[in-house]
């Protein structure tokens, strides 16, 4: 017999949902096709081998509990994923659970959100808290989008507005279902996939960091006109303590930006690193040109549930490098909206590693996106080297419809 749990949250849910009337706000969501290829490994292009692919389809709604339509609100999402059979002819790995040494296909349909929104919550003027399975995005710790599936948490968040153009943010995070680079078994490799592919249908949420889970603690602000800064401080008993401070201004087109990062981790010396942004936008064109530096004790500057950063010399595709310890990287990047025909976009991103070629990247994308009507298509290109190898090439072609 298999035993059923059921969380204090679902207990919260459900409990809330049978005394009170739902009212159902929004729905929509996306379909999505993903595919790539690559000729790493002295593969061909579009070889299924080194091929991979998977089709996605997000559900996601707002309903009002009770008489209050602004008092509290039931958000949901079903997340369902599928390779529909492309690994008998055209892929050999998926866009879920990819990794170098072999493929996790995966068919599976999980419920990515599904949460209580209070605003605001009662007593306490300009508060909203959110409590439930939900998505964040803070500089360590976030939802990450670029795959066909996302990452989400299990986490009690708390947001209030109070102070003039100030947030104030304060969380728990107790579980999620990305593949966390800290105490897990995720490594920087091209095609890491974000949602933890083992027993995907089993609804693998799993602790997040530790038992406890983390905390997180945040403040941003526009008090000074034309700048916006941020400060967080995140708590993960067991594991480390990181703080993260960012600025960002902008005047007339152009832009700068400056972030900082500290990890201080139960064992091991404490760490730093820094990264530094000018940017410059005008009529469609964006150009912009960043510097990251990070010390040999730094735990991370990437996502605690996932492979990506935040550092503004964060490559297109391969994620894990410029957030490692004791690497130096930059980043150049342009872009430029053609009117009526695609967005365009080159990135080039250089990270060395001190010791030795592991660790080291250099990396190149080209993107074009269009969008036609709810249909979103867009084509990559990447030319990578990894670890002083020789170069590889990946051509990918995203399509999403939405609903």
């Amino acid at each position: 017999m298999k035993k059923i749990t059921m969380s204090l949250v679902a207990i919260a849910l459900a409990t809330t949902a049978a005394q009170a009337d739902i009212k159902n706000e929004s729905f929509g969501g996306s379909a999505s096709l993903f595919y790539g290829t690559s000729d790493r490994n002295n593969a061909d292009l579009f070889n299924k081998a080194e091929s991979y692919g998977n089709v996605g389809v997000q559900l996601d709604g707002t309903a009002s509990v009770g008489a209050c339509d602004t008092c509290v609100k039931l958000n949901y999402g079903v997340t369902g994923v599928s390779t529909l059979g492309l690994e008998n002819t055209l892929v050999s790995n998926t866009w879920i659970g990819q990794t170098v040494t072999g493929a996790n296909i995966n068919d599976g349909v999980w419920i990515d959100t599904l949460n209580l929104s209070f605003q605001p919550l009662s007593g306490i003027s300009n508060t909203t808290m959110v409590l439930g399975r939900q998505a964040l995005d803070t500089p360590m710790v976030f939802t990450e989008t670029w795959n066909i599936a996302k990452n989400t948490f299990d986490a009690a968040v708390a947001v209030n507005n109070d102070i003039v153009d100030t947030t104030l943010v304060a969380a728990w995070v107790g579980r999620s279902n990305g593949i966390n680079i800290v105490t897990g078994a995720s490594a920087p490799v091209p095609g890491q996939g974000v949602v933890n592919s083992d027993g995907i249908s089993d609804n693998a949420f799993n602790r997040f960091l530790t038992n406890e889970g983390a905390y997180a603690f945040g403040a941003v602000t526009k008090a000074i006109p034309g700048v916006a800064a941020q400060a967080w401080y995140y708590i993960a008993p067991g594991v480390s303590n990181v703080a993260w401070l960012q600025a960002d201004g902008s005047y007339e087109g152009f832009g700068l930006g400056a972030q900082y990062v500290y990890t201080d981790p139960s064992a091991g010396d404490t760490g730093s690193g820094y990264a530094v942004k000018i940017g410059y936008n005008y009529e469609g064109l964006g150009l912009s040109a960043a510097y990251s530096d990070t010390d040999k004790d730094l735990l991370t500057a990437a996502n605690l549930d996932g492979t990506q950063s935040k550092l503004y010399t964060e490559a297109w595709w391969n994620y894990g490098y410029v957030s490692a310890a004791d690497v130096t990287a930059y980043n150049v990047s342009a872009t430029y909206n053609v009117a009526n025909v695609a967005n365009f976009g080159v990135f080039y991103t250089d990270a060395d590693k001190a010791g030795g070629n592991t660790g080291d990247l250099t990396e190149i994308a080209v993107t074009a996106g269009k969008d036609l009507g709810n249909l979103n298509l867009t084509l990559a290109y990447i030319n990578a080297e990894v670890n002083g190898g020789d170069a590889d090439n990946d051509i990918q072609v995203y399509a999403t419809y939405k609903f």
